[in-house]
């Protein structure tokens, strides 16, 4: 099975981290390069994106896609994780507050652009090294706050100290910090206790494959590089315009009217990713998909 070529839409199960998912598809597939887009915490589940093969060279267009969770926080504790996996204190169990309430804070402070400060338990790179490995060093560590798109932030359950939201928002976004913020913006603290991705982009849950069945059949659960790719712009290459392109040449009489990448196909096959040359004249490969 080494000539693999594709993407696996996996429901990642609790407790384990997502490489321990990259681990499980190199043992099933026999092809070491293997990855994924957009890390899950391991008590996070859900939408995996998994990349096998040349695959992997598309894995960047789909780590900029925008997301959708299902998040259960549990208010009245807080978390140095932001989650259930830290070490959890009481804040203030005994504060009532009411449905409204959330939403009226939600609408005012965590909707549209927003700037939030990620967990100092992330695998955020600072100087070199993961945030959570200088956290467990006892290193203090400044988090920079970054800017993050939340288009939706809708209460699904209400039974308080724990309460559920479906969150519509840009890559990037930390659930954690959501929860947490909202938290200390009611004045009683807030963690996540359960967290579950359920869309990436044009993907939800409903296409995805269990990490257990991969040993099984994991070639029926490949999806084409022609299906993710789908709905991005493309552009269909002639014979002549193939063959050039795979000599480096520049396609000089072609343009991209898109902003960024495009997809190159040559008779239905994606062979590549377009960009614009230097100085706008031309189109040149910025991928080559080999297979």
């Amino acid at each position: 099975m080494g000539f693999m070529n594709g993407f696996l839409l996996i429901d990642k199960p609790k407790g384990i981290t997502s490489f321990d998912v990259i681990r499980e598809v190199r043992r099933s597939s026999g092809v070491k390069k293997v990855g994924h887009a957009g890390t899950l915490d391991p008590l996070a589940t859900g939408l995996l994106i998994v990349a096998i093969g040349e695959a992997t060279k598309l894995l960047e267009y789909f780590i900029g896609c925008g997301k959708e969770y299902e998040v259960v926080g549990k208010f009245g504790y807080r978390s140095d994780s932001f989650d259930a996996d830290g070490e959890v204190e009481e804040v203030d169990t005994g504060m009532k507050v009411d449905k409204k309430q959330i939403e009226d804070v939600v609408k005012a402070d965590f909707m549209g652009d927003i700037v939030q400060i990620p967990p100092k338990y992330s695998a955020l790179k600072i100087g070199g090294k993961k945030a959570y490995e200088l956290a467990r060093e006892g290193i203090e560590v400044e988090m920079k706050g970054r800017n993050v798109k939340i288009s939706a932030y809708d209460l699904l359950d209400f039974s308080w100290p724990e309460v559920s939201f479906r969150v519509k928002c840009s890559t990037g976004t930390y659930i954690r910090s959501l929860i947490n913020d909202l938290g200390e913006k009611l004045g009683c603290g807030g963690y996540v206790k359960e967290l579950r991705r359920t869309i990436v982009g044009n993907f939800g849950i409903d296409r995805s494959c269990k990490l257990d069945d991969l040993s099984k059949n994991i070639e029926q659960e490949v999806v084409s590089l022609e299906e993710m790719v789908g709905d991005f712009p493309q552009l269909r290459l002639s014979d002549e315009d193939y063959e050039g392109l795979k000599d480096g040449k520049v396609l000089l009489d072609k343009k991209i009217d898109h902003e960024g990448a495009v997809m190159a196909f040559h008779k239905d096959k994606l062979v590549g990713v377009l960009v614009m040359a230097s100085e706008g004249k031309g189109i040149k490969y910025k991928k080559m998909i080999v297979r």
